[in-house]
């Protein structure tokens, strides 16, 4: 899970996201979030399928976790590993869209719109290799972060809770079943979501926004 740092930049604060994910949604969830790995060095993290067409899965995660590879190994939880392709990246946002065939396509997660503010929300990733788990999160809030090296702030949720080693790239789902985050990073106690805000601008910005429109 990548570090990152808050500029002491204004915090939009609002009431703790504590109403209660159903079960169907949780399991939805989980069922759609896959495990990325990088062959060259094995590492990765997570990510979520957010729609599917032609025999394609189109998955987004976090930038860090696919920072050069072309292709990597995606892992649904009922399938076989195959291999996906980087369809577009930005080391800015920290966000990527990746791209995988497969028979047995998972339930993709819809984006939540643009402006959206979740009243409930979960975390989904694969912890340490393991097979995904959701857990429920308290969203404290919105905040401007910058990346080392990077000179632009992207805009980010704020959970009470720092995301466990493999979840990097997994989503942010809210009580509706729709992504409204994207595991980016810590500051050592909280975590931080790329906002569905930024997710929007990055889909347009790479001939993408069908991904936030498709009807699965």
């Amino acid at each position: 899970m990548s570090r990152i740092f808050t500029l002491g930049l204004a915090v939009a604060l609002m009431a703790p996201a504590t109403a209660e994910v159903p079960k169907e949604i949780r399991d939805r969830g989980v069922a759609a979030t896959v495990r990325v790995t990088n062959g060259a060095d094995d590492t990765g993290g997570s990510a979520i399928v957010i729609a599917r067409r032609g025999g394609h899965a189109y998955v987004l995660t976090a930038q860090h976790v696919v920072p050069k590879s072309d292709t990597v190994e995606i892992r649904t939880i009922r399938g076989k590993p195959v291999k996906a392709e980087v369809l577009a990246r930005s080391a800015q946002l920290d966000l990527a869209v990746l791209r995988f065939a497969a028979s047995d396509l998972p339930t993709p997660v819809p984006l939540a719109a643009a402006g959206a503010v979740p009243e409930g929300v979960i975390s989904v990733g694969w912890e340490e290799g393991a097979t995904p788990k959701a857990r429920a999160e308290e969203v404290k809030g919105k905040v401007r972060l910058r990346r080392p090296g990077e000179a632009t702030p992207v805009l980010c949720w704020e959970a009470a809770r720092a995301p466990a080693a493999g979840r990097s790239g997994g989503p942010l789902v809210d009580q509706s079943g729709r992504l409204v985050g994207i595991a980016s990073g810590h500051d050592g106690t909280g975590g931080y979501y790329v906002h569905i805000d930024e997710i929007h601008t990055f889909l347009r910005a790479n001939a993408l926004r069908w991904l936030a429109e498709d009807e699965h």
